[in-house]
Protein backbone atom coordinates (compact mmCIF):
# COMPACT_ATOMS: atom_id res chain seq x y z
CA UNK A 1 0.00 0.00 0.00
CA UNK A 2 1.41 3.35 -0.76
CA UNK A 3 0.19 6.24 1.13
CA UNK A 4 0.56 10.44 -0.20
CA UNK A 5 2.97 12.01 1.45
CA UNK A 6 2.17 15.71 3.08
CA UNK A 7 2.57 18.19 0.41
CA UNK A 8 1.60 21.88 0.20
CA UNK A 9 -1.77 22.77 -0.47
CA UNK A 10 -2.02 23.47 -4.12
CA UNK A 11 -3.05 27.08 -3.39
CA UNK A 12 0.22 27.40 -1.62
CA UNK A 13 2.06 26.06 -4.22
CA UNK A 14 0.62 28.75 -6.38
CA UNK A 15 0.11 31.60 -4.20
CA UNK A 16 3.87 31.62 -2.80
CA UNK A 17 4.22 35.41 -2.52
CA UNK A 18 1.32 37.35 -0.24
CA UNK A 19 0.79 40.20 1.69
CA UNK A 20 2.65 40.41 5.57
CA UNK A 21 -0.53 42.17 7.20
CA UNK A 22 -2.72 39.68 5.66
CA UNK A 23 -0.28 36.42 6.94
CA UNK A 24 -0.24 38.26 10.07
CA UNK A 25 -4.62 38.64 10.64
CA UNK A 26 -4.70 34.56 9.77
CA UNK A 27 -2.04 33.37 11.64
CA UNK A 28 -2.70 35.30 14.73
CA UNK A 29 -6.36 33.78 14.85
CA UNK A 30 -4.76 30.59 15.21
CA UNK A 31 -3.68 31.95 18.84
CA UNK A 32 -4.83 32.03 22.19
CA UNK A 33 -3.57 35.57 22.42
CA UNK A 34 -2.14 37.75 19.30
CA UNK A 35 1.49 38.22 18.86
CA UNK A 36 4.15 40.57 16.77
CA UNK A 37 4.87 38.15 14.54
CA UNK A 38 8.26 37.57 12.43
CA UNK A 39 8.36 35.11 9.27
CA UNK A 40 12.07 33.26 9.45
CA UNK A 41 13.58 30.43 7.49
CA UNK A 42 13.42 27.62 10.37
CA UNK A 43 11.23 26.96 13.38
CA UNK A 44 14.89 26.68 14.72
CA UNK A 45 15.61 29.89 14.31
CA UNK A 46 13.05 30.92 15.91
CA UNK A 47 14.17 28.64 19.22
CA UNK A 48 17.81 30.51 18.71
CA UNK A 49 16.22 34.28 18.29
CA UNK A 50 13.76 33.20 22.08
CA UNK A 51 17.14 32.11 23.41
CA UNK A 52 18.59 35.33 22.61
CA UNK A 53 15.73 37.19 23.79
CA UNK A 54 16.01 35.18 27.74
CA UNK A 55 19.48 36.03 27.38
CA UNK A 56 18.61 40.23 26.97
CA UNK A 57 15.90 39.87 29.81
CA UNK A 58 18.27 37.65 32.17
CA UNK A 59 21.55 37.03 30.78
CA UNK A 60 22.65 33.64 31.46
CA UNK A 61 19.78 31.75 33.66
CA UNK A 62 18.08 28.20 34.37
CA UNK A 63 15.73 27.37 31.83
CA UNK A 64 13.31 24.14 31.76
CA UNK A 65 12.19 21.67 29.35
CA UNK A 66 10.19 18.73 29.81
CA UNK A 67 12.46 15.23 29.78
CA UNK A 68 10.08 14.22 27.05
CA UNK A 69 8.10 15.30 23.67
CA UNK A 70 10.22 18.41 23.73
CA UNK A 71 12.63 19.19 20.74
CA UNK A 72 16.07 19.22 20.57
CA UNK A 73 16.49 22.66 19.60
CA UNK A 74 15.10 23.37 23.07
CA UNK A 75 18.29 21.61 25.01
CA UNK A 76 20.96 22.93 21.91
CA UNK A 77 20.41 26.42 21.34
CA UNK A 78 19.99 27.42 24.87
CA UNK A 79 23.48 26.31 25.52
CA UNK A 80 24.73 28.80 22.87
CA UNK A 81 23.67 31.96 25.11
CA UNK A 82 25.35 30.02 28.13
CA UNK A 83 22.17 29.13 29.46
CA UNK A 84 21.33 25.99 31.82
CA UNK A 85 19.14 23.76 30.50
CA UNK A 86 17.28 21.78 33.38
CA UNK A 87 14.56 18.96 32.31
CA UNK A 88 11.35 18.50 34.37
CA UNK A 89 9.84 15.75 35.66
CA UNK A 90 7.10 14.75 33.30
CA UNK A 91 3.56 12.08 33.09
CA UNK A 92 5.16 10.56 29.69
CA UNK A 93 5.60 14.24 28.47
CA UNK A 94 2.67 15.46 29.73
CA UNK A 95 3.15 18.49 32.18
CA UNK A 96 2.03 17.79 35.92
CA UNK A 97 1.15 21.50 37.14
CA UNK A 98 2.17 21.19 41.19
CA UNK A 99 5.59 19.64 39.83
CA UNK A 100 6.13 22.65 37.37
CA UNK A 101 5.62 24.94 40.02
CA UNK A 102 7.70 23.25 42.54
CA UNK A 103 10.52 22.77 40.14
CA UNK A 104 10.41 26.49 39.16
CA UNK A 105 10.77 28.06 42.38
CA UNK A 106 13.44 25.41 43.69
CA UNK A 107 15.86 25.67 40.99
CA UNK A 108 14.85 29.53 39.89
CA UNK A 109 14.28 29.20 36.65
CA UNK A 110 13.86 32.28 34.12
CA UNK A 111 11.77 30.06 30.90
CA UNK A 112 10.24 27.71 30.04
CA UNK A 113 10.28 25.66 26.93
CA UNK A 114 7.48 23.36 26.10
CA UNK A 115 5.69 22.21 23.02
CA UNK A 116 1.85 22.52 22.74
CA UNK A 117 1.49 18.94 22.40
CA UNK A 118 3.90 16.80 24.09
CA UNK A 119 5.60 14.37 21.04
CA UNK A 120 2.96 15.40 18.65
CA UNK A 121 1.18 12.82 20.63
CA UNK A 122 -1.26 14.86 23.61
CA UNK A 123 -2.44 18.06 24.13
CA UNK A 124 -0.86 20.07 27.06
CA UNK A 125 -2.25 22.19 30.11
CA UNK A 126 -1.59 25.41 28.28
CA UNK A 127 -3.68 27.54 30.37
CA UNK A 128 -2.75 26.53 33.74
CA UNK A 129 1.20 26.23 32.67
CA UNK A 130 0.83 29.77 31.36
CA UNK A 131 -0.87 31.29 34.63
CA UNK A 132 2.64 28.90 36.76
CA UNK A 133 4.39 30.95 34.47
CA UNK A 134 3.33 34.10 34.64
CA UNK A 135 2.76 33.79 38.75
CA UNK A 136 6.79 32.88 39.00
CA UNK A 137 7.49 35.73 36.35
CA UNK A 138 8.67 32.59 33.98
CA UNK A 139 9.09 33.40 29.98
CA UNK A 140 6.94 30.58 28.65
CA UNK A 141 8.34 29.88 24.95
CA UNK A 142 5.29 27.38 23.37
CA UNK A 143 6.68 25.77 20.15
CA UNK A 144 3.19 25.43 18.39
CA UNK A 145 3.84 23.35 15.45
CA UNK A 146 2.47 20.30 15.93
CA UNK A 147 -1.01 22.21 17.85
CA UNK A 148 -1.33 25.15 15.23
CA UNK A 149 -5.02 24.97 14.82
CA UNK A 150 -5.86 23.88 17.72
CA UNK A 151 -5.69 25.06 21.23
CA UNK A 152 -2.38 26.84 21.63
CA UNK A 153 -0.51 30.73 21.56
CA UNK A 154 -0.85 30.56 25.09
CA UNK A 155 3.09 31.42 25.54
CA UNK A 156 4.92 34.69 25.78
CA UNK A 157 7.17 34.06 22.87
CA UNK A 158 5.78 31.21 20.40
CA UNK A 159 7.94 29.61 17.88
CA UNK A 160 6.67 27.60 14.60
CA UNK A 161 8.11 25.61 11.80
CA UNK A 162 6.67 25.70 8.72
CA UNK A 163 8.89 23.01 7.15
CA UNK A 164 8.17 19.47 6.15
CA UNK A 165 6.12 17.71 7.60
CA UNK A 166 4.11 20.07 9.80
CA UNK A 167 0.61 21.41 10.45
CA UNK A 168 1.35 24.80 8.49
CA UNK A 169 3.19 22.70 5.62
CA UNK A 170 5.11 24.81 3.44
CA UNK A 171 8.12 22.68 3.12
CA UNK A 172 10.18 26.10 4.35
CA UNK A 173 10.42 28.56 6.96
CA UNK A 174 8.82 29.40 10.28
CA UNK A 175 8.40 32.11 12.33
CA UNK A 176 8.41 33.57 15.86
CA UNK A 177 5.90 35.45 17.76
CA UNK A 178 6.30 38.06 20.61
CA UNK A 179 3.69 39.11 23.13
CA UNK A 180 3.32 43.11 24.14
CA UNK A 181 4.59 42.11 27.41
CA UNK A 182 8.02 40.81 26.74
CA UNK A 183 8.41 43.82 23.93
CA UNK A 184 8.08 45.76 26.82
CA UNK A 185 10.37 44.26 28.86
CA UNK A 186 12.93 44.51 25.96
CA UNK A 187 12.39 48.21 25.19
CA UNK A 188 12.96 48.56 28.96
CA UNK A 189 15.97 46.91 29.21
CA UNK A 190 17.29 48.79 26.11
CA UNK A 191 17.22 45.47 24.13
CA UNK A 192 14.39 46.19 21.34
CA UNK A 193 16.74 47.41 18.93
CA UNK A 194 19.02 44.44 19.55
CA UNK A 195 16.10 42.18 18.75
CA UNK A 196 15.41 44.16 15.58
CA UNK A 197 18.80 43.65 14.13
CA UNK A 198 18.88 40.51 14.64
CA UNK A 199 16.11 39.64 13.02
CA UNK A 200 16.84 41.74 10.16
CA UNK A 201 19.86 38.61 9.44
CA UNK A 202 16.97 37.01 8.57
CA UNK A 203 15.68 37.57 5.79
CA UNK A 204 13.56 35.37 4.02
CA UNK A 205 12.11 35.60 0.54
CA UNK A 206 8.44 36.36 0.41
CA UNK A 207 6.97 33.52 1.07
CA UNK A 208 3.68 34.93 2.98
CA UNK A 209 1.37 33.85 0.72
CA UNK A 210 2.16 30.32 0.62
CA UNK A 211 2.43 29.99 4.83
CA UNK A 212 -1.36 31.46 4.78
CA UNK A 213 -2.93 29.63 2.68
CA UNK A 214 -1.48 26.72 4.44
CA UNK A 215 -2.61 28.26 7.70
CA UNK A 216 -6.15 28.87 6.56
CA UNK A 217 -6.20 24.80 6.48
CA UNK A 218 -4.64 24.03 9.53
CA UNK A 219 -7.41 23.89 11.83
CA UNK A 220 -8.88 21.30 9.21
CA UNK A 221 -6.24 19.33 9.07
CA UNK A 222 -5.41 19.63 13.02
CA UNK A 223 -8.63 18.58 13.62
CA UNK A 224 -8.82 15.58 10.28
CA UNK A 225 -5.55 14.52 12.20
CA UNK A 226 -7.13 14.30 15.82
CA UNK A 227 -9.95 12.09 14.47
CA UNK A 228 -8.45 9.50 12.94
CA UNK A 229 -5.59 9.70 15.89
CA UNK A 230 -8.40 8.62 17.72
CA UNK A 231 -9.55 6.06 15.85
CA UNK A 232 -6.47 4.82 15.81
CA UNK A 233 -5.87 4.63 19.57
CA UNK A 234 -8.89 2.55 19.83
CA UNK A 235 -7.83 -0.23 17.97
CA UNK A 236 -4.26 -0.84 19.48
CA UNK A 237 -4.66 -1.82 23.39
CA UNK A 238 -0.67 -0.49 24.09
CA UNK A 239 -1.96 2.75 22.52
CA UNK A 240 -1.19 5.52 24.95
CA UNK A 241 -3.05 8.96 25.85
CA UNK A 242 -6.65 7.76 24.51
CA UNK A 243 -7.68 10.27 26.87
CA UNK A 244 -5.94 13.33 24.65
CA UNK A 245 -5.91 14.27 21.56
CA UNK A 246 -2.55 14.60 19.39
CA UNK A 247 -1.33 14.06 15.74
CA UNK A 248 0.29 11.34 16.08
CA UNK A 249 0.12 7.71 17.46
CA UNK A 250 2.18 6.31 20.42
CA UNK A 251 1.91 2.48 20.20
CA UNK A 252 4.17 0.30 22.96
CA UNK A 253 6.12 -2.58 21.60
CA UNK A 254 9.16 -4.53 23.33
CA UNK A 255 10.65 -4.83 19.40
CA UNK A 256 10.10 -1.73 17.55
CA UNK A 257 12.64 -2.09 14.58
CA UNK A 258 10.83 -5.77 13.84
CA UNK A 259 7.21 -3.85 13.58
CA UNK A 260 8.98 -0.92 11.22
CA UNK A 261 11.09 -3.40 9.40
CA UNK A 262 7.55 -5.48 8.59
CA UNK A 263 5.54 -2.67 8.02
CA UNK A 264 7.48 -1.13 5.72
CA UNK A 265 7.45 -3.82 3.63
CA UNK A 266 3.71 -3.75 3.47
CA UNK A 267 2.87 0.05 3.51
CA UNK A 268 4.81 3.31 3.04
CA UNK A 269 4.69 6.58 1.93
CA UNK A 270 5.16 7.77 -1.76
CA UNK A 271 8.41 9.17 -1.48
CA UNK A 272 9.97 5.87 0.50
CA UNK A 273 9.84 7.17 3.85
CA UNK A 274 8.12 5.21 6.66
CA UNK A 275 5.20 6.45 8.46
CA UNK A 276 6.69 4.53 11.79
CA UNK A 277 9.20 6.47 13.93
CA UNK A 278 10.98 3.99 16.40
CA UNK A 279 11.00 4.90 20.24
CA UNK A 280 12.63 5.50 22.79
CA UNK A 281 13.07 8.98 21.06
CA UNK A 282 13.39 12.64 22.97
CA UNK A 283 11.39 14.43 20.15
CA UNK A 284 8.28 11.89 21.29
CA UNK A 285 8.22 9.43 23.83
CA UNK A 286 11.00 7.54 26.12
CA UNK A 287 9.56 4.13 25.56
CA UNK A 288 10.10 1.48 23.71
CA UNK A 289 7.51 1.29 20.80
CA UNK A 290 6.36 3.11 17.21
CA UNK A 291 4.54 5.94 16.42
CA UNK A 292 2.38 6.22 13.84
CA UNK A 293 3.29 9.52 11.79
CA UNK A 294 -0.07 10.76 10.64
CA UNK A 295 1.28 14.22 10.34
CA UNK A 296 3.62 12.70 7.54
CA UNK A 297 0.17 11.43 5.24
CA UNK A 298 -1.08 14.02 2.87
CA UNK A 299 -4.33 13.76 5.44
CA UNK A 300 -6.60 15.68 3.37
CA UNK A 301 -6.89 12.55 0.95
CA UNK A 302 -6.98 10.27 3.36
CA UNK A 303 -10.36 8.48 3.95
CA UNK A 304 -11.88 6.22 6.84
CA UNK A 305 -11.38 3.20 4.79
CA UNK A 306 -7.62 4.21 4.36
CA UNK A 307 -7.00 4.70 8.25
CA UNK A 308 -9.01 1.23 8.42
CA UNK A 309 -6.47 -0.35 5.92
CA UNK A 310 -3.34 1.16 7.58
CA UNK A 311 -4.71 -0.22 11.26
CA UNK A 312 -4.90 -4.03 9.52
CA UNK A 313 -1.62 -3.62 7.96
CA UNK A 314 0.03 -2.71 11.66
CA UNK A 315 -1.83 -5.46 13.44
CA UNK A 316 -0.81 -7.97 11.04
CA UNK A 317 3.16 -6.41 11.47
CA UNK A 318 1.99 -7.06 15.33
CA UNK A 319 0.84 -10.40 14.80
CA UNK A 320 -2.54 -9.51 16.21
CA UNK A 321 -4.73 -9.94 13.20
CA UNK A 322 -8.27 -11.37 14.70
Amino acid sequence: MIIPHRKPCIESQLNKEGNINELNNVLNDLLQYDKELHILPSGNASIFIASKIIYDLNNCCNILVPDMGGWKGFINYPKSFNHTVLKLTTNDGIVDINVLDETIKKNNIKALFLTSLAGYLAVQPLKEIKKICSENNVIFVEDISGGVGGNCGYGDIIVCSTGAPKIINCGYGGFIGISGDIKQQLKENNKLENLKHLLKTYKVPNIYGSIKEEALRARETYKKCVVFSNIIKEEFENSYYKDNEGVCVFIEHNNPNEIIKKTNNIIKLDNGKSILTKCPLYERILKKGVVLELKKIDIRYITKNNIDEIIYMIKTSLGTVN
